[in-house]
């Protein structure tokens, strides 16, 4: 094989490596985080939320 080509080769397979574990880091740290939180909500009661209705007129001029 050809030491460009050998070269090329290597630093594709390293980036594809550290792209599937840096990835698979977060997916990890997510998966971690939102098992916390869903444990940390189950006590709290459930929370009602109302959104405000927001009434526009417009003038009409001539």
């Amino acid at each position: 094989m050809n030491t460009a080509r050998n070269d090329r080769f290597t630093a594709l397979v390293v980036a594809l490596v550290m792209t599937v574990s840096l990835n698979g880091a977060m997916l990890w740290k997510f998966d971690t985080v939102a098992n916390e939180a869903t444990v940390a909500q189950r006590d709290l009661g459930a929370t009602a939320v109302t959104l405000n209705t927001v009434g526009v007129t417009f003038a009409r001029t001539a």
